[in-house]
């Protein structure tokens, strides 16, 4: 027997609607590939949505709570990142008075999920193309060239591009120079092509692992490395977008 409800306070399918309604907003504020959506707006989306009362919808940290609870070193930081998701059309946010904290209210915006979504769909049939066409190069080696235990195209277990080449220093993180060359999974997957994408996991365990090759020993935040693996798992990350993601994070 379900205890009776109490009024003023949500039942348990309706709390359940409410975590399904968040996870489905984080998701599409994750996706979100606008420049603005730097991997630190992203953070204080999460959290703000983290923070939202499942009673009355609303949620009201203040910048210093923020700051401190997602470390992020400056309140302006924040409120440019809170700027942000208001300008993309996630958040409305409004205080009473100068000294009152902002409330906030998410609002899932149908336009910007539309454009997301046929972003990821065109994303999702240019990688698709382009397997094709490395399929396709691949045989042709092969059959040109049967000699050969191995073209230069051939898919590896770690890549499907060339494990050939010569990688240049191409940006520095906390001070020091980080090299593709240094790093063996980079090299490896990435190939002569910076904006090309990692081959897609085949498991969230998988997915762990690869990112630990790819972070290559940096202290990452939980959300920052949460946003590299949606990005991963999606097939949209690039050496090239993590290297500046892991700069965004050192910089915020």
């Amino acid at each position: 027997m379900m205890p009776p409800k109490i009024e003023g306070k949500p039942s348990d399918e309706e709390r359940k609607a409410f975590t399904a309604a968040r996870l489905e907003l984080q998701g599409w504020i994750l996706r979100d590939f606008h420049k603005t959506m730097t991997p630190t707006v992203k953070a204080v989306g999460i959290f703000l949505l983290e923070s939202v009362n499942s009673e009355t919808l609303f949620c009201y940290p203040s910048y210093r709570t923020i700051c401190e609870t997602i470390s992020i070193g400056k309140e302006k930081t924040v409120q440019r990142a809170i700027a942000a998701l208001v300008a993309r059309g996630w958040l409305y946010a409004w205080r009473t008075s100068r000294t009152d904290t902002y409330n906030y209210l998410f609002l899932k915006n149908e336009e910007k999920v539309a454009q997301i979504a046929d972003y990821l769909d065109a994303k999702r049939d240019a990688r698709e193309e382009d397997r094709k066409r490395r399929d396709w190069t691949f045989m042709t080696t092969r059959e040109n060239d049967s000699g050969r235990q191995m073209s230069t195209r051939e898919r590896t277990k770690m890549s499907t591009k060339s494990m050939n080449g010569t990688h240049e220093v191409f940006l520095g993180i906390e001070g020091g120079e980080f090299s593709i060359a240094s790093n063996p999974y980079a090299m490896a997957s990435c190939g002569e092509d910076l904006d090309s994408p990692y081959e897609v996991p085949i498991d969230a365990d998988e997915a762990e692992k690869v990112l630990d090759l790819i972070c290559n020993g940096h202290s990452v935040h939980h959300l920052l490395r949460q946003t590299l693996k949606d990005f991963l798992l999606h097939g949209t990350l690039t050496p090239i977008r993590a290297m500046k993601m892991l700069e965004g994070r050192v910089a915020a």
